[in-house]
């Protein structure tokens, strides 16, 4: 029999509030959240190619600067990349920087799981659901029951997002190409609702691992916790933001080998596992609150010779009370 092992320093007392509870799991389990980051990139390197994918088509959409030979040029212009020609190692300069912002469109997409493999999100998912529990965690067999048990759920959920992602994207675009004050109103509009998706499709995959519910009624559910929790919720936008654009961003403007060599590791094996962590708990507070757990299976009953339901042959309730049994 496969018992799991929970450390004692796993169990809390209940008197302390989830913020510490949070910060104790995420203390207690950080090695564990580093190696989970590691694998989220690993086995999501295909949609990493989808991220590249859609920020090569939708910046310059958004905006024809973010074409690479306009960039190029605007920061030439700018005086951003120094006084050498455009086509020498100015422009050698303005594409390094051109895919460095791709690579931080990449990294949000995918630290956001806006675009992952879904199936492979639940397994990661019923991992932060074992922490946030402080249940024991064997990390393969975890992933694996989480990937097995919900991956219908959770391939569904990725393509949603994927086609959501796009479509929103899409809309952005189109609204802040028109140029106009309505258009501009509709693609702030757009913009809301693509970091209110983040939000929900996070909540999503912790559901999905939590609680036996349709896929429906899960996104429906995401929707009301985030209108419930909207401050809280803006505060996780802002964690996401600082933590998958900004950090990077005030690293690479230094422009030395070091700085670059920390990014990659600060993406490899810390931003991911500590973003999506906090997410799961958040969620996991707010299904332990509002969400009733699943009703245990109740044991079988068998008929005794005689046609009773009880194995000591007493009349069973129904019968003695003349009421059905509760």
């Amino acid at each position: 029999m496969n018992l799991k092992k929970v450390p004692q320093q796993d169990y809390e007392p209940a008197q302390h509030g989830p913020v510490f509870n949070f910060l104790y799991s995420l203390k207690t389990h950080f090695l564990t959240i580093m190696s989970v980051n590691f694998l989220f990139l690993v086995f999501n390197i295909p949609m990493m190619l989808v991220a590249f994918g859609f920020s090569l088509v939708f910046l310059p959409y958004m905006n024809s600067v973010f074409e690479p030979t306009a960039f190029a040029q605007f920061m030439y212009d700018s005086g951003v990349v120094g006084n050498e020609a455009i086509n020498d190692v100015g422009a050698d300069a303005a594409f390094q920087i051109y895919y460095l912002i791709v690579l931080f469109c990449v990294m949000f997409l995918l630290g956001s799981t806006l675009l992952v493999i879904g199936p492979f999100q639940a397994g990661f998912s019923q991992i932060y659901r074992n922490f946030y529990r402080q249940e024991g965690v064997f990390l393969f067999n975890d992933f694996k029951e989480g990937l097995i048990r919900n991956w219908k759920q959770s391939l569904g959920a990725s393509v949603i997002s994927l086609v959501f992602t796009a479509v929103d994207l899409l809309a952005i675009g189109f609204y802040l190409n028109t140029g106009t004050r309505f258009g501009t109103i509709a693609a702030t509009v757009f913009v809301l609702l693509f970091f209110m998706f983040i939000v929900i499709q996070n909540m999503v995959y912790t559901m999905i691992v939590s609680r036996e519910i349709s896929l429906p009624k899960i996104y429906k559910n995401a929707f009301l916790f985030f209108l419930m929790k909207f401050g809280p919720c803006l505060g996780l936008i802002f964690l996401l933001i600082v933590m998958l654009i900004v950090i990077p961003a005030m690293l690479m403007v230094t422009t030395t080998y070091f700085a670059y060599a920390l990014v990659v590791i600060y993406y490899l094996t810390l931003v991911f596992g500590i973003i999506q962590y906090t997410f799961a708990y958040f969620t996991g507070e707010l299904i332990n609150e509002y969400i009733e757990p699943l009703s245990p299976t109740p044991e079988p009953e068998y008929e005794d010779e005689f046609g009773d339901d009880d194995d000591d042959g007493t009349p069973d309730k129904e019968e003695e009370d003349g009421e059905p049994a509760e």
